[in-house]
């Protein structure tokens, strides 16, 4: 063997084990056109969960941090290393098509980019769910004929956006996550949600609980600091854009943002659109009232 072709061979052996790294997979391959741009913190959460058999986690980074950038990172990373080949991700329906974009961002091919629709549900269980990326709305699984086939799929990952409309006092969607997420614990499973806790610690250690089986005391008992303080950067990541500039970057990612409220007189298309509207939101507030018995002395003013 000649000597330079000793070096490429050794060289291409390096770059083979580097591709496996998790600092570098997920950004390998990713569109020319319009590539996303990697920071650390998002860096972090991959290298922190690639050696997690399963990854059961709630990513909980402010608005603007790339959640969805993190989240396909680590699809990607798994997917490289043949440890997920069939992927669900669910959004809300008005969400679908930017997942979409950002998956084609990130290096997946639109071949592998799979609409589960009602429209397309027969069609892909006769192939058997082939691999790939599916993009599912939450009002698709809320149909109780379809429920039962999407959770049938032996999917390797789970990706849920918007993770905080799944709640106990929502039944329809909390009996959806316990069929998709808490029936199925050796499923790699994320979490999304700028707004993980929204003020109601039972709602939120609750959902943790879908993702940790092993949280198994009451959520009274779990809502003290130690437990949040524990849950932290173990199965949820909360970051803030300070963090990001002071900590990770170390430098102005996010500068201050500055709000201006000002009052301007409406066009009189406008007036005209807002006058319907509070009255078309008067009617249904009316029919609720009677619907629900709801007519008192502390309504009849709301109704009039």
């Amino acid at each position: 063997m000649e000597l330079k072709e000793a070096v490429e061979n050794f060289l291409a052996s390096i770059l083979k084990e580097l591709s496996f790294h998790p600092f570098i997979s997920p950004y390998l391959n990713t569109s020319r056109e319009n590539p996303p741009q990697h920071y650390i913190h998002q860096c972090e959460v991959v290298a922190k969960l690639a050696l997690r058999k399963p990854i059961r986690v709630l990513i909980g980074d402010e608005i603007g941090l790339g959640k969805t950038i993190t989240a396909l990172n680590v699809a990607k990373y798994l997917e490289n290393l043949k440890r997920a080949s069939k992927i669900l991700i669910v959004v809300p329906r008005v969400l679908v098509g930017q997942w979409r974009k950002e998956l084609l961002r990130i290096g997946i091919p639109a071949s592998k980019i799979r609409p589960l629709e009602r429209h397309t549900i027969d069609f892909l269980k006769l192939q058997n769910f082939p691999e790939g990326y599916y993009i599912a709305s939450m009002d698709l699984l809320k149909k109780e004929e379809r429920i039962s086939e999407i959770v049938n799929v032996p999917w390797d990952l789970i990706i849920i956006d918007e993770v905080h409309k799944f709640g106990y006092k929502t039944r329809r969607f909390w009996k959806i996550g316990k069929m998709l997420v808490e029936a199925a614990p050796q499923r790699n499973v994320m979490f999304l949600s700028a707004t993980p806790h929204r003020g109601d610690p039972h709602d939120y250690i609750a959902r943790l609980q879908l993702l940790d089986p092993y949280l198994t005391e009451g959520w009274r008992s779990l809502d003290r600091r130690q437990f949040y303080e524990t849950t932290h950067g173990a199965i949820l990541y909360r970051r803030t854009k300070e963090d990001v500039n002071k900590i990770y970057e170390c430098r102005e990612i996010f500068p201050p943002a500055r709000f201006y409220a000002g009052v301007i007189t409406a066009r009189e298309d406008e007036a005209e659109f807002v006058k319907r509207l509070v009255q078309f939101l008067h009617s249904k507030l009316v029919e609720f009232a009677y619907e629900k018995n709801l007519i008192s002395e502390r309504v009849i003013p709301l109704l009039t």
